[in-house]
């Protein structure tokens, strides 16, 4: 693939307010009916769509990848050898903007590209080989394309019978990968729960650049704002609609795609950083009088409901749309239920909002950024891999991450991006969570070594700028507390981040010791006791974390709080006789605000483990499970089928009603409540430790768990004073019980 030229239509590049159409790319060859073994080599700057003799063939939505060409281009690879006919076949490749010239990215400061989308491909059947530069363009009738916009799709003017030489593209900068992760492929199909009349909220959108309202009209038209259906489909997902229409020639008919409603009305202004009409909208005219069918290319959605404008009385019925939902193909590997309906909806929100924003990269959500936020899947990391087989997009999105690096080992905010550098611990703690994560679920040590260098540069660049006080202070910390700005910490800045570092100075001393890096091991192990030392030092008071020293002069008011407990406990920052007292305080922190939970995304990750850990678990749940605000049964009662972007008193915006990163109470359920603990000493993924904690207001909890050589089923049930605990192991498991399970008043079932 190294050799292999990129190609593109005319270099034209879309805009707001100038549509390029995708280009069609062709070629006609001659199999003989002795054919050996044929085969397509493919990369993309953007998405590409392959057709063989018509026939759509492309792996999946949203082919190669996501990614920034300047750092890496992906390839992907397909056996024809069953698909070619002996005689004349014809490969067509389609072309959609993705980030080769990513509209919308730009209104982020995520990218400074603007070209038009390219492509390379290489054909091979014995002698007969061709290349991207021996093809000829035509403009398709897919006049207008966005990953985050939608796409615009005229089917009433035919394409003309004209075709263009292709013409040389400027070779992109980033290195050259084969595709290993899953293709992004419809898992299921949903029809509309309900169709009703209704209206769009009217209100206008801002220029992404300016900030001053926008007035310019845009390729895909203002909004209508009435006179539509609302198609609610009960659920939130990410996801494109088939259409499917029997209407006249040149029928416009506009999609508009939301996961809220305000009022009655199909309400986006969570999304409100767009042109007007250029957010989450498809558009379709019609080619005929015939049926139509119509899935938009080279985007999609998050949403639940669906404002279609266009349409007459009798087109709006439930036929009329369908809710194709799309992620990654990943295996589901765990599963859990248990007495209490309220925790098993939150437990499916969670996998929901996991499959949702999981589109190649691990995104933060799939509507307003669709963006790899790097602190979002560190936080998220652990649970995703309990839940889904994802390792293999996490593996090309670090092979993104690791292409972005700059030389002084700083990684940016946001992979992929052209952006400049984030300088933030807690957000580059992605490069030392995620390969740790992989290899402890899988055990594949390979991971390990491909990322080894840059958790170095990355951990030396800390080191080398910590303060006088030995303390990491940039960035952001314990993100998006309940119900407060998204930096207003309770816990200290300085704090968070250098416990942070810590526990990935302890990951990589794990994983650099398993492939006998003993040197490298030692030092990340000297890092992390530099500034446990440095904590202990600046904010450790006798088992409480305090603002330090630093209190007098810094404008935010820290205080004892939640999150410092729990990180600290969790991170190791306390000694043996401290434990105690530091639990107290975090049992003190959280009576004192009613027995709810106070923090933001970093105490959220790691508070209910906590307290399961040191006894608490009956607290945790109520925590979790209590009716009002704040709680995630607070969330699922106010109508949610996905997980927060932050926790919000009603009334109050929430922002995204579809993340991931609040979303680890999956993953204390699956280890506290059920007790499946996957390799506990870092050293065997088929070892499992079963440590249910048995939740007083539970009559039963279950769950499963797919190991890399076997399967572990657990169930425990109450009855009575008495617990029965049924654990199935199958295939090359190693299963431990914890000590404490050995009770005349616990049965313990093995099969």
């Amino acid at each position: 693939m190294h050799n292999l030229n990129f190609v593109w239509a005319n270099g034209d590049c879309a805009t707001y307010e100038k549509a390029v159409p995708a280009p069609i790319f062709r070629k006609t060859f001659t199999i003989d009916g002795n054919h050996s073994a044929v085969s397509v080599l493919i990369g993309a700057t953007g998405f590409y769509e392959l057709y063989l003799n018509g026939k759509r063939i492309t792996k999946g939505y949203l082919a190669p990848y996501i990614s920034n060409p300047d750092d890496a281009v992906f390839f992907d690879k397909y056996d024809l050898t069953d698909l070619v006919k002996v005689g004349e076949n014809t490969l067509e490749v389609m072309l959609g903007n993705g980030f080769s010239n990513p509209l919308s990215g730009k209104i982020w400061g995520h990218t400074n590209r603007c070209a038009a989308p390219s492509f390379a491909l290489g054909f091979e059947c014995g002698n007969l080989k061709f290349t991207a530069e021996d093809m000829l363009w035509q403009p398709s009738q897919i006049l207008f394309d966005d990953l985050r916009v939608g796409v615009l799709c005229d089917m009433s003017n035919p394409p003309s019978n004209d075709w263009y030489l292709a013409q040389m593209a400027p070779q992109p900068k980033g290195a050259r990968r084969l595709t290993t992760c899953e293709p992004v492929k419809e898992i299921r199909r949903i029809r509309a729960k309900s169709v009703r009349p209704g209206a769009l909220r009217d209100y206008r959108m801002r220029d992404p650049f300016t900030k001053r309202l926008y007035n310019g009209e845009t390729v895909m038209g203002k909004s209508a704002t009435s006179g539509g259906y609302i198609y609610d489909f009960g659920e939130n997902n990410s996801g494109v609609p088939c259409l499917k229409i029997k209407g006249k020639k040149g029928q416009r008919i506009e999609m508009q795609f939301s996961e809220l409603l305000f009022e009655g009305f199909v309400d986006y202004i969570n999304v409100d950083v767009y042109p007007d009409g250029c957010c989450q909208r498809d558009v379709y005219v019609c080619g005929s009088d015939e049926e139509e069918i119509f899935i938009p290319p080279f985007t999609y959605h998050g949403f639940r409901y669906c404002y279609v404008y266009g349409i007459t009385k009798e087109q709006a019925t439930p036929d009329l749309l369908e809710y194709v939902v799309l992620h990654n193909l990943v295996t589901e590997k765990a599963t859990f239920t248990c007495s209490d309906q309220i925790s098993n909806e939150i437990f499916d929100a969670c996998r929901r909002s996991d499959e949702s924003n999981l589109v190649n990269i691990i995104t933060d959500c799939p509507h307003r950024e669709k963006n790899g936020w790097t602190g979002d899947v560190a936080i998220s990391a652990e649970h995703y891999l309990y839940n889904l087989g994802a390792e293999n997009c996490m593996r090309d999105w670090l092979f993104c991450v690791r292409q972005a690096q700059n030389e002084a080992g700083r990684i940016p905010l946001v992979v992929p991006s052209a952006g400049g550098m984030g300088d933030s611990p807690v957000w580059d703690s992605a490069l030392y969570q995620v390969p740790y994560y992989i290899y402890r679920f899988t055990g594949d040590e390979s991971v390990i070594t491909e990322n080894a260098h840059s958790m170095l540069k990355n951990m030396a660049y800390y080191m080398e700028n910590r303060d006088q006080r030995g303390i990491v202070e940039s960035g952001m910390g314990d993100w998006l507390p309940v119900d407060k700005e998204a930096a207003t910490y309770s816990s200290p800045l300085g704090y968070t981040c250098s416990a942070v570092l810590m526990e990935c100075c302890r990951m990589a001393s794990v994983m650099l010791k398993r492939i006998g890096r003993k040197v490298d091991a030692q030092w990340f192990e000297n890092c992390r006791q530099a500034l446990r030392k440095a904590i202990r030092a600046e904010y450790n008071k006798d088992g409480i974390i305090t603002a330090g020293k630093t209190e007098a002069f810094r404008k935010p008011t820290y205080t004892v709080c939640q999150t410092s407990q729990a990180l600290g406990l969790y991170a190791g920052v306390f000694d043996e006789g401290e434990k105690q007292k530091a639990v107290d305080c975090l049992v003190d922190c959280i009576n004192a605000k009613g027995g709810s939970f106070d923090c933001g995304f970093l105490g959220l990750r790691t508070i209910f483990h906590v307290l399961s850990q040191y006894g608490h678990t009956d607290l945790a749940y109520s925590m979790i499970t209590k009716p009002t605000h704040p709680s995630y049964a607070n969330m699922i009662y106010r109508g949610e089928t996905t997980v927060w972007e932050r926790f919000a008193e009603p009334g109050k915006r929430i922002g995204s009603h579809n993340h991931h990163f609040m979303g680890d109470v999956s993953a204390w359920y699956l280890s506290c409540v059920a007790g499946i603990n996957v390799n506990p000493n870092d050293n065997n993924p088929n070892h499992i430790l079963i440590n249910p904690h048995f939740v007083t207001a539970l009559d039963f909890a279950q769950a499963s768990y797919v190991a890399r050589d076997g399967k572990i089923s657990v169930k425990w049930q109450r009855d009575g004073e008495k617990i029965t605990l049924n654990v199935k192991a199958e295939g090359n498991l190693t299963v431990d019980l914890a000590p404490q399970l050995m009770s005349d008043t616990i049965n313990i079932v093995l099969e």
